[in-house]
């Protein structure tokens, strides 16, 4: 069966698929499987218990009060595309089908990227609280990117040659 986005994802990763796999070989990727499924299950309760059981606050104002309730519909939003998306990272292990990693893993990509770009936004104005964000920020960059290796890892290696 061939992956969604074929055109694209062909010429990036059919020659590059030793290469990959070499990655992948490192003692740090060797547990991604186990850690995908701990990950993936964690963030999903993680996501609904923040969002789906929160009350909305007691507000006076009918503007602020519509507000409120606006910034809670595209947090259940937020929300509600997350769990899909981890749903379908968790599905795509047990069922070892590497089309259901594709959403997540560009999710998860374009995530790394905006945050990136936020923090050379900040280094553009060094006082003592941008070092601090920025520390704070470099930091869960490099932990998204571990989490992203990760879910690649698991993706090449439930990818056949026949996929591409």
């Amino acid at each position: 069966m061939k992956l969604p986005f074929n055109g694209i994802l062909t010429p990036i990763l059919k020659p590059n698929l030793k290469c990959f796999n070499e990655f992948c070989q490192y003692p740090t990727f060797c547990i991604s499987l186990p850690y995908t499924y701990f990950y993936g299950t964690f963030i999903n309760v993680c996501h609904l218990k923040r969002h789906f059981g929160k009350n909305l606050e007691n507000a006076q104002d009918s503007n602020v009060q519509s507000n409120t309730l606006v910034v809670h519909d595209l947090k259940i939003i937020a929300a509600s595309m997350g769990i899909v998306q981890h749903t379908c990272l968790l599905v795509g292990c047990f069922t070892e089908n590497p089309a259901l990693f594709l959403p997540h893993m560009f999710a998860h990509l374009l995530m790394v990227v905006a945050k990136t770009l936020n923090a050379l936004i900040i280094l553009t104005r060094m006082n003592l609280k941008s070092v601090i964000q920025l520390r704070t920020l470099s930091t869960a960059i490099a932990f998204m990117m571990f989490n992203w290796c990760q879910e690649f890892c698991v993706f090449i290696q439930y990818l056949c040659f026949c996929d591409l």
